[in-house]
């Protein structure tokens, strides 16, 4: 089922870096595009959660420092990722830079999480890896 939802989430992060590009292409700073996108996620999450009579907890001091912590991380990588497909002549290069994140969470979850990598795994890690250097070279 996993598999599916990564297929779903690959189709809309594909179709925000096109539309990340048309925005930018017609004008728009990156700045300005994250405004429009951050408070359209903070209406479909407020949709969400209404819709689901969910509350959101208070959490402890740690946890909310780190996600707060996490919060502007997403919001630099956003914005860093938005002005680098900006200035792209395309924006499948910059896309498959930032897509390198799978070689970094790949080993820090087997460093940091104790998750199984196996030879056949990691060889397809690096392999997306050349893939990238071969795109962009």
């Amino acid at each position: 089922m996993w598999q599916w939802q990564a297929v779903v989430a690959m189709a809309c992060y594909a179709s925000l870096q096109l539309l990340f590009k048309y925005f930018t292409n017609r004008g728009l700073s990156p700045a300005q595009v994250l405004f429009w996108v951050f408070l359209s996620c903070t209406g479909c999450f407020l949709l969400q959660a209404g819709a689901a009579r969910q509350l959101v907890p208070v959490p402890g001091a740690r946890m909310l420092a780190l996600l707060v912590a996490t919060g502007v991380v997403a919001y630099v990588g956003n914005l860093y990722a938005v002005r680098a497909i900006a200035a792209a002549a395309n924006p499948g290069y910059p896309t498959a830079i930032v897509g390198l994140q799978a070689v970094v969470v790949t080993l820090a979850a087997a460093v940091l999480m104790g998750a199984a990598v196996s030879g056949t795994k990691l060889a397809g890690v690096l392999l997306c890896a050349a893939g990238v250097a071969l795109l962009v070279a």
